[in-house]
């Protein structure tokens, strides 16, 4: 059993590369794009909660296809910049500052969807578990999970300090300290106990850059 890890080391590196105006990204990503078409209401009506939206560049893409959307982050930075760009295009969102670990503000099974891209992995396995549970809480019976979390080869676990057990602590410029819970793939269901998930991947090479994730979706029962 692996012991918990201090984890206040990326709050701080998120918090502060927020407040830098880096990973300030401007357009949704295109696997997500295809996740969503696919598993989503096709007639775009629901609540949608965004977890870890960032600087909203999926969140806004699900905004003008119609979709309520929520969305929970623990920077100021970030909730204001979603903000802004959601003005700016005559839209709203219900968005939320949390402190990490913190219960979620909504009521159980009040969601249609929810969608976690690239956020999970930065916890340890104690805190994961936590997170799932509350955003599995929030997800109404027959609502959609949809994920992605990085995998073996991803820049976030060749960069980094092996811990054991499916944990790092990072050594990407930037993200230095930041504890890392990579799965392999006889893992990841462990992950999300309770759902049968359908598992994908995607990833690319730029460079001497890898990006490799899961991507994880589920129907809850």
């Amino acid at each position: 059993m692996n012991l918990p890890f201090d984890l206040s080391k990326n709050e701080i590196v998120w918090r502060q590369l927020y407040a830098q105006g880096q990973n300030d990204l401007r357009y949704p990503n295109d696997v997500f794009v295809r996740c969503c078409y696919r598993y989503l209401d096709s007639n775009r009506s629901g609540n949608i909660l965004d977890f870890g939206f960032g600087t909203g560049a999926n969140l806004i893409h699900l905004a003008q296809l119609g979709y309520t959307l929520s969305g929970i982050e623990i920077s100021e930075h970030a909730l204001h910049k979603t903000r802004v760009r959601l003005e700016n295009i005559g839209l709203r969102a219900e968005l939320h500052c949390i402190e990490p670990g913190s219960p979620l503000p909504w009521e159980s099974e009040f969601f249609d969807a929810v969608v976690a891209w690239q956020v999970l992995y930065y916890n340890d396995w104690d805190s994961w578990r936590r997170v799932f549970s509350e955003l599995d809480r929030v997800l109404r019976p027959g609502g959609v999970f949809i994920g992605a979390t990085a995998a073996p080869g991803d820049i976030s676990q060749t960069m980094s300090e092996a811990l054991g057990g499916g944990l790092y602590r990072s050594k990407v410029p930037g993200q230095e300290g930041c504890i890392l819970a990579i799965p392999d793939e006889p893992e990841i269901a462990n992950c999300f106990p309770g759902r049968e998930i359908e598992l994908g991947e995607f990833s690319y090479r730029l460079g001497e850059i890898v990006s490799r994730h899961w991507v994880v979706v589920y129907r809850k029962d």
